[in-house]
C-alpha cells in the first residue's frame, strides 16, 4: 500500500495518488473516487484487492488531495491524464471503477480510450447526468448541481466555508465531529457501515482530503457534474461491440437516485444493471465488494489466480 506518490504531467501539473490491493497483481483497476472525495476512498477495496491479485490505483483529480488544479477543464480531458498514469507506471491495460461522483470519469474513459487498453468499467453508486432527473435526491445536493454550474466561485465559498476550513483545521476532531453528524441524517444501512470503526477513518481521510488545498478542486466538479458532460451516454459503445460496463446500485440511494440510474442504463445500450433491494449509497458496496471485483475483472481468472496462490 503506497498512500502518497505522484507524477508530474506534461503540462506540468502534479498528479497523486495511491496504490492498494496486491503487490503481485495480475491485472489492474484505476479506481474513479467519488465526490467530495479523494485518493484516499480506494482503500476500502484493498483487502479484497489484494486477496484476489488485483493492483488498484486510486487518482486524485484536478484540485482534489495534492493533485495540482486545472483551470477549465471538462469531463474528457481525465481520460488523458488517465492514460498518462498508466504510461508511467508501464499498465498496457487495465480497467476502471467509478464510485459515486467518480462515475462521470469512468464513462468519459470508455468514450476515450479504446477497448484494447480499456478491459472493462463498472459503476457503484453512480452519478449519472442531470438530465435524467434529481427526484429522490437530497435537497443539498441538488442545489449544489444547480447552482456550481452557473456560480462555481460561491460553490466554492460554500464548500470551503462548511467543509473545508473544517478539513484543515489543525483540531482533527473538529472535521471528524462535522462528518458524524452528516452520517446521522443518511440511509440507516449508510449509517450502520460508515459508523464502523474499520470505515470510519477511511471516510474521514477520504473526504478531509478533497479540501486539503481548498473548496476549489470540489466546486468544479460540482460545476462539470451539473452541467453538460460533452457526450451523450447513448453514443456510448459497449457490450460485444465495445467495452463492457456494468451498473450496481441501490434502489433506496438518495445521493445518487436509482431513477437516474435506470434511465442512464436505458440510454446505453449493452450496459448491465444490477439493483440492490433495499440498500442506500454505500451500504451493498462493503457486503458485495467481492462480487463485484469479481464480475468486473472476470470470475475465471480470478479463480484461477487463486488456485495458483494456494
Amino acid at each position: 500500500m503506497h498512500e502518497n506518490e505522484s507524477i508530474t504531467l506534461a503540462d506540468g501539473r502534479t498528479l497523486s495518488y495511491a496504490i492498494y490491493g496486491s503487490p503481485v497483481p495480475r491485472t489492474t483497476i484505476v479506481y474513479m473516487h467519488g465526490f467530495p472525495s479523494s485518493r484516499f476512498e480506494g482503500k476500502f477495496w484493498h483487502s479484497a484487492c489484494t486477496k484476489h491479485g488485483i493492483r488498484l490505483i486510486a487518482a486524485d483529480r484536478p484540485g482534489n488531495g495534492l493533485s495540482s488544479f486545472q483551470k477549465d477543464r471538462c469531463m474528457l480531458d481525465w481520460p488523458r491524464d488517465v492514460i498518462a498514469l498508466a504510461d508511467e507506471l508501464k499498465i498496457s491495460q487495465f480497467y476502471a471503477l467509478g464510485v459515486s461522483g467518480g462515475a462521470p470519469y469512468a464513462l468519459a474513459c470508455i468514450k476515450s480510450i479504446s477497448k484494447e487498453r480499456l478491459l472493462g468499467v463498472a459503476i457503484v453508486s453512480g452519478l449519472y447526468p442531470v438530465k435524467y432527473g434529481t427526484a429522490g435526491m437530497l435537497m443539498q445536493s441538488r442545489v449544489t448541481l444547480w447552482l456550481a454550474p452557473w456560480m462555481t466561485g460561491l460553490t466554492s465559498f460554500f464548500l470551503d466555508s462548511s467543509m473545508g476550513n473544517a478539513a484543515r483545521n489543525d483540531d482533527p476532531t473538529v472535521f471528524e465531529n462535522l462528518m458524524s453528524m452528516k452520517v446521522d441524517s443518511q440511509h440507516d444501512g449508510d449509517q450502520k457501515v460508515m459508523k464502523d470503526p474499520l470505515n470510519w477513518p477511511i471516510f474521514v481521510a477520504m473526504a478531509r482530503g478533497s479540501f486539503a488545498k481548498s473548496g476549489e478542486g470540489a466546486s468544479w466538479e460540482a460545476r462539470l457534474n451539473g452541467s453538460k458532460w460533452g457526450f451523450e451516454l447513448g453514443d456510448l459503445l459497449l457490450g460485444e461491440n465495445g467495452i463492457a460496463l456494468t451498473l450496481w446500485h441501490g434502489d433506496e440511494d438518495v445521493h445518487c437516485p436509482v431513477g437516474q440510474a435506470t434511465k442512464a442504463h436505458e440510454a446505453m445500450a449493452g450496459s448491465v444493471l444490477h439493483l440492490k433491494k433495499g440498500d442506500g449509497h454505500v451500504s451493498f458496496m462493503f457486503r458485495d465488494i467481492e462480487e463485484m471485483l469479481c464480475d468486473l475483472v472476470n470470475e475465471r481468472e480470478i479463480e484461477e489466480y487463486m488456485e495458483v496462490g494456494m
